[in-house]
């Protein structure tokens, strides 16, 4: 499918005019964009490290409470032992009245004792959250953040082969023979022989891409044109139409002759670049 058109006009001669840049608008959106994902991504990492630092800091007083409670334990037993000593020497002292008292001390550290082990055995049994992962970021971004512009682009206008393990794999491979074919990557020819041997349809190529591959289109079979006049290039004689001229046309009811036409009149008026 031809996503440009080329249309000869009778043109006066004139310097060759440069091949038009990415409208300024779009630059700016691209950097917001970009400036935007940077921030998100801050903002996820800062607050994934503060839910870090407060699970380990519940976490610390968990394991500090647990320690107390295993330090008392060990102190009433201490006591118990201490007690039950002296519950002996006032039974053989014929103390009775004294052994009646450390009796009841004895009966209250056993409870205690079986509290603070009743305790020990909740903490130790109940469930420890796990450490707040990050998540995970999109795939598909995650890829591209890892490429080149025009082919982290790429990839975003076809995700498929990145979540799709085994297009994923087909994509690799024709970047392989793409490279091992000595094409430089990141370049026209690059994506598409990409695309060629994945066998996917262009997505939304830019103007110059577009521009590109008339060109390339016409130097592998010339089309016929008219002879050239006073040493005039027969390149000046083209005016191509991008694609949202082409559907704007349409929607003015112009033929693509007459917007073309337009089109160069405007540019010699200086309105358009």
């Amino acid at each position: 499918m031809e996503d440009e058109d080329e249309i000869t006009l009778e043109l006066p001669p004139e310097e060759e005019q440069p091949q038009e840049e990415e409208p300024a608008y779009i630059t700016d959106l691209k950097r917001q964009l970009e400036a935007e994902k940077a921030a998100r991504i801050r903002a996820e990492q800062q607050a994934h490290q503060a839910n870090r630092e407060t699970h380990r800091a519940k976490s610390e007083v968990d394991d500090t409470n647990l320690q107390l409670v295993v330090n008392d334990i060990d102190t009433v037993n201490r006591d118990i032992e201490l007690l039950s000593q002296a519950h002996t020497y006032a039974l053989q002292s014929g103390d009775f009245d004294r052994a009646t008292k450390i009796q009841r001390e004895m009966s209250a550290n056993e409870a205690k004792l079986l509290q603070l082990e009743n305790g020990r055995q909740a903490m130790e049994n109940a469930p420890r959250q796990p450490e707040p992962q990050m998540a995970p970021l999109d795939p598909v971004e995650d890829f591209a953040s890892r490429l080149s512009p025009r082919s982290a682009d790429w990839v975003r206008k076809h995700p498929e082969f990145v979540r799709d393990q085994r297009l994923n794999a087909k994509m690799i491979a024709a970047h392989n023979l793409a490279v091992a074919d000595g094409i430089p990557t990141d370049t026209d020819e690059y994506f598409e022989a990409i695309e060629e041997t994945l066998k996917v349809t262009p997505k939304n190529d830019t103007d110059d891409q577009y521009a590109a591959k008339a060109v390339r289109r016409r130097d592998a079979a010339p089309a016929a044109a008219p002879a050239n006049r006073g040493g005039q290039s027969a390149s000046s004689n083209v005016v191509r139409l991008s694609a949202a001229e082409r559907e704007m046309a349409e929607m003015m009811g112009m033929k693509p002759e007459d917007y073309a036409k337009n089109k160069v009149a405007l540019k010699k008026e200086g309105k358009i670049q």
